[in-house]
């Protein structure tokens, strides 16, 4: 992503939540609840704060976006949180999360854990504490208020967007937004809003806002952020000059963000972006026929021991028992190395063996009924071979895209070709991975350059090969090096 192309985006979102004015549910911190109203109603959006059992399924069904806040964890039991967030999931409706007070006490920590279990976020917002205790590091709260510099945080929230296939923010000094392959750092700031209560509660609102306006959730989160700290750092130049105190700022920064415009943003905007690499960045693909003879468990594991993160089982010829059997022996092998395994098509198979996820076709499975059979936090990718295809399957909620064929392939025949602009435009308009397939070798691979590609997918130019190990790792380092 380029910092312009960014910006671009960001007046976009703003535009989008104006004049989609999206009702966002809210099961928020009562401290901060009549806030996080105002400000979702300030940035354009429209607030419901809806959180009793036995409205909260009904109520999330016809939001465009659930915020949910952990603040009120015992005020609202975990299982009406939990129910909002799968009626959600179901309804493909984007959800916020912050993990309030995670690392604190073992009660929160346990529930917060238990939650994400259940119900996959599409955002997850916490201070360096909470991201940084979420990642399994152990940190020092005072409550629940970070005493963890955000900058330190940078490698739990990459943690935590892989984990939970997630975009992950952290506010601080300088605020961190992260979906585990573009990290975006924002200098915008201001001391004296740590002096206001529910800052944290009220940027979720704000980017359950802009995610129920249609923003894909980096840039929502990005927004949000962006929304309050630009809000907040305007707000400090009358402080400044007037001495008005903390309540004349409070005030100063709600007008802000109702103000808040394309404009502003460009003006005052502070960020810096890296870039790092996709954790499924080489996806094996498994065909029997591909290992001209060899044996294929030991053909996956040396592609294993090389750097494959990602193994998709594909076998087209194969019984229903002996592909159960297969898979339960591949998968583990996979999670021996701490690589997830696929199902190719099979969802009953997938379902059998416990596997992380299935790969679907075109013609297969909808992608939303899968994830509803599967569960969402399982992986559920699909091929896509034009970008009325691939834009499809990311508004339902697919994780990745493989598309191609980007070359000339003996293991899918009757695969239409995808073309190296295509390819580009994808990866400039999908906000979900592009990982590209279909006749990858080491010596071609060099034509994927500048395609911004997230991945490659590879099945003979590894299975064919008398090494697999060495093949792995010489197309690993040649993508890296595209």
């Amino acid at each position: 992503m380029k910092k312009k192309a960014i910006i671009k985006e960001l007046c976009e979102a703003i535009e989008k939540v104006r004049s989609k004015k999206p009702l966002i549910e809210q099961i928020t911190n009562y401290v901060t609840i009549n806030d996080c109203a105002n400000v979702t109603l300030a940035i354009g959006g429209s607030p419901v704060m809806a959180d009793g059992e036995k409205e909260v399924e009904e109520m999330t069904s016809i939001a465009d976006a659930l915020v949910l806040n952990f603040g009120i964890i015992d005020v609202q039991p975990l299982e009406t949180i939990v129910k909002a967030g799968l009626t959600a999931n179901k309804k493909n409706i984007p959800v916020v999360f912050d993990p309030v007070g995670m690392g604190s006490i073992k009660y929160r920590s346990e529930a917060i854990l238990e939650l994400l279990e259940k119900v996959h976020m599409d955002v997850i917002k916490g201070n360096a504490s909470e991201i940084m205790s979420l990642a399994g590091i152990k940190t020092n709260t005072k409550g629940v208020d970070s005493n963890e510099d955000s900058i330190d945080a940078i490698d739990s929230a990459v943690k935590i967007a892989n984990k939970y296939r997630c975009v992950c923010a952290v506010t601080g000094n300088t605020d961190i937004i992260t979906d585990g392959r573009n990290i975006i750092k924002v200098y915008n700031e201001s001391d004296i809003l740590s002096y206001i209560t529910g800052t944290g509660c009220m940027i979720a609102s704000l980017v359950g806002s802009f995610l129920g306006a249609g923003v894909s959730p980096l840039i929502a989160a990005l927004s949000g952020v962006l929304a309050m700290s630009i809000s907040g750092e305007l707000a400090i130049e009358r402080e400044e000059v007037e001495k008005n105190g903390i309540g004349t700022y409070r005030v100063d920064v709600m007008n802000n963000i109702y103000h808040f415009s394309p404009e502003i943003l460009e003006k005052n905007i502070k960020i810096d972006l890296e870039k790092r690499e996709y954790k499924y960045s080489m996806y094996l693909i498994t065909d029997e026929d591909a290992c001209l003879g060899k044996d294929i468990y030991q053909c996956v594991e040396e592609s294993l021991k090389a750097g494959v993160n990602l193994v998709q089982l594909r076998e087209k010829e194969m019984s229903t028992r002996d592909f159960y059997k297969r898979a339960k022996k591949l998968k583990e092998l996979c999670h021996r190395y701490n690589v997830p395994l696929l199902i190719n098509d099979r969802i009953d198979i997938a379902l059998a063996v416990d596997a992380d996820g299935v790969h679907l076709g075109q013609s297969d499975m909808p992608i939303e009924v899968a994830k509803e059979i599967i569960g969402h936090q399982k992986i559920v990718g699909i091929s896509a071979g034009n970008m009325e295809e691939a834009i499809s399957a990311q508004k339902s909620g697919a994780d990745y895209i493989g598309v191609g064929a980007v070359f000339t392939t003996n293991t899918k025949k009757d695969a239409d070709y995808v073309s190296k602009e295509t390819l580009s435009e994808m990866t400039k308009k999908l906000h979900i991975p592009v990982l590209a397939i279909g006749g990858i070798k080491l010596d071609n691979i060099d034509h994927l350059k500048n395609t911004e590609i997230d991945g490659i997918c590879v099945i003979s130019d590894i299975l064919n090969n008398d090494d697999c190990k060495k093949r792995s790792e010489d197309l690993l380092n040649a993508f890296r090096e595209l």
